[in-house]
């Protein structure tokens, strides 16, 4: 579609040579609506210590658009099956212990993100980039108010200290776990890195969005969450290395990696200048603790369930690890197995496996959802390391980064199917017009 000079560009035509549905928005005139109520749901999603937020707003979500018609490509029908059948083996192991609470919550929670997943997936299927912005800015919005919440609670600010810190000290903002706020916080951080990157307007305004971010994640003292984000960061700067066709882009990321690590390490160097904040790093830097090691630590137990599980085909049951060992097994893979049975643990290492070679594969299509795909395959690996260390299987904002890849994969392929369909029919336009004979002229033009 070639617009003319006079005529203003549209806003898709900044990102596409064609009006593909996936960069236009619907017809139906809600939109406005639908991604105020996605980035609401997103924000809320930073709100742990309210579980009914996220909850109203994610019905509420789900019901509008769906309401508005909900499209579903066929392409997203893996992810389907694979959530299916990881919750019917986990419904299939809850079955003798349906008079446990315990158990039966824990199950409804893993149907819950399950199901937002698939939601966020089918999301993407129009309208794509304004939605993956409503996505982005709520998350980041939402990232800012649980670091600053907890950078008050950490100085003891009018004695937040009891809502927003935990054990001993360290920042848990909104959520009810350290080790959970500071995974949250690096694909925000990831987002913002990008930005920083690439647009050369408004990079104090991000600077400015990522310093309590940074500062809360170092507070949360996880050890998951510095490698997560120290992984998460190599990942991004390491792809968008491969993907950008621009030396200048190349030699500012080389750049501004090496002026982020000197800033870090001037960063640490100040705050650890703080005797409180030193002696829980050096604590906390421990590679392992005392509760990792031994018969009966983290990794011992470990070790001791994988004979165990191996006789059980429906595992301990749901969330039921703790009553046959001193607790949860802190490994999501193995967790799997626990809680639900064999074919529930096989499905979910099919299902990573396959998330991250799609999230990989996306990330190198160069499509006007490149960006997005780059920033998400960044944070999808820290967090697959991390389930090696910690329970991760019902957290909110992993499930949603599930869902985006999955998205993303599908509505990148279609918009290069759909963009070789309209350059084919481009170039057998343009060939029909040279090849078409020149008119004769009429009679009264020609010579007396």
């Amino acid at each position: 579609m070639r617009i003319p000079p006079s005529v203003p560009r549209p806003a898709w035509a900044r990102h596409s040579p064609f009006p593909s549905a996936l960069v236009t928005p619907p017809r139906h005139g809600a939109e406005p609506l639908l991604l105020a109520l996605l980035a609401l749901m997103v924000f809320t999603g930073a709100f742990v210590i309210i579980d009914i937020a996220y909850n109203a707003a994610s019905l509420a979500a789900i019901g509008l658009f769906t309401l508005f018609g909900l499209r579903v490509d066929r392409t997203n029908i893996p992810l389907i099956l694979f959530l299916v059948v990881f919750n019917l083996a986990g419904l299939a192991a809850l079955q003798p212990y349906l008079d446990v609470q315990e158990s039966r919550e824990f199950m409804l929670g893993t149907c819950f993100v399950a199901t937002t997943a698939i939601f966020f997936a089918f999301t993407l299927n129009e309208n794509a980039l304004a939605r993956l912005a409503a996505i982005k800015w709520g998350m980041i919005a939402g990232a800012v108010i649980a670091a600053l919440l907890g950078i008050a609670g950490y100085v003891d600010l009018f004695g937040s200290a009891a809502w927003f810190t935990m054990h001993g000290g360290r920042v848990s903002g909104t959520f009810r776990d350290p080790n959970v706020l500071g995974p949250f916080l690096v694909l925000p951080i990831l987002f913002l890195a990008q930005d920083f990157l690439t647009s050369p307007r408004g990079r104090l305004l991000r600077a400015g969005l990522a310093a309590p971010i940074l500062l809360a994640l170092f507070l949360t003292f996880s050890r998951g969450a510095w490698a997560g984000l120290a992984i998460g960061l190599a990942t991004l700067g390491t792809m968008m290395f491969i993907t950008s066709r621009s030396a200048s882009m190349r030699g500012r990321i080389l750049l501004l990696g090496l002026l982020a690590l000197f800033g870090l390490g001037l960063g640490l160097a100040a705050i650890l200048s703080i005797d409180s904040v030193a002696a829980l790093f050096e604590d906390r830097f421990t590679l392992q603790k005392d509760y990792d090691s031994g018969p009966s630590g983290r990794f011992g137990s470990q070790l001791r369930a994988l004979p165990d599980l191996l006789e059980r085909p429906f595992g301990h049951g749901p969330n039921r690890f703790s009553y046959y060992y001193p607790e949860n097994p802190h490994n999501t893979y193995l967790m799997a197995f626990s809680s639900y049975g064999w074919a529930g643990g096989i499905t979910f290492l099919a299902f990573i496996l396959a998330t991250l070679t799609l999230a990989f594969r996306t990330a190198l299509l160069k499509t006007p959802f490149q960006p997005h795909a780059v920033v998400l395959f960044a944070a999808l690996v820290p967090h697959l390391v991390q389930n090696f260390q910690i329970d991760t299987d019902r957290w909110r904002h992993l499930f949603m980064i599930y869902g985006l890849c999955w998205g993303l994969a599908t509505i990148s392929r279609r918009w290069i199917g759909e963009y070789r369909t309209y350059a084919h029919a481009a170039y057998r336009a343009a060939a029909a017009r040279v090849a078409a004979p020149a008119p004769a002229p009429s009679p009264a033009s020609s010579p007396a």
